[in-house]
């Protein structure tokens, strides 16, 4: 198990039973569809902890769960096309007051992997290896300000929890995070 993995799990417990943890053998299907590798330690994350949400304000997009919602995504491809498809167009129309990325599959593009109550978006920036991606916490207009932290999801999870970072994209009354940190979706 790697290290940041085993860090979050000694600051937030996972659910003893995960909703739709995926299998190993899945990930090929997933990886697929969006056309690009994952990294591993979003495979382990899944694995552990399933779908759920984070401090009741943010979530991890698990692409084994079946969201109830009428209004959801069928795909993991279509979700990331409506929470970031327009950056594009964006940074067209407006440079100086758009995020300076571009949407997957651009090169070093951003893919979305989670999102925040506010309609902010969490993305890996595709540079590198994908074990090496760094993460970009959009807001929900997709402006100008971001945040960047390059670490893998996992310790970026336990530092939010522990509170060693806060992005400035979250709400400041986000922080101290109160447990429980994390809660599982339902299968219901």
């Amino acid at each position: 198990m790697n290290p940041s993995l085993q860090r979050l799990l000694s600051v937030a417990p996972p659910p003893t039973a995960p909703v739709a943890p995926g299998s190993p053998d899945q990930w090929a299907g997933v990886e697929k569809e969006i056309g690009a590798s994952l990294p591993q330690d979003f495979k382990d994350y899944t694995a552990t902890y399933g779908a759920g949400q984070w401090a009741d304000f943010f979530g991890i997009m698990d692409p084994f769960y079946k969201w109830k919602h009428p209004q959801a995504s069928k795909s993991w491809r279509e979700w990331m096309h409506k929470r970031i498809g327009s950056l594009e167009e964006m940074r067209r129309e407006w440079p100086k007051y758009t995020a300076p990325f571009l949407p997957h599959p651009a090169p070093e593009g951003l893919l979305a992997f989670g999102y925040d109550d506010n309609g902010g978006t969490l993305c890996w920036q595709m540079r590198g290896s994908p074990d090496s991606w760094p993460i970009i916490c959009l807001d929900g207009k997709l402006s100008e300000e971001y945040d960047s932290f390059p670490m893998p999801l996992t310790e970026f999870l336990a530092f939010l929890v522990t509170g060693k970072i806060a992005p400035e994209t979250f709400p400041p009354d986000l922080f101290p995070i109160q447990p429980p940190a994390f809660r599982s979706y339902t299968n219901e």
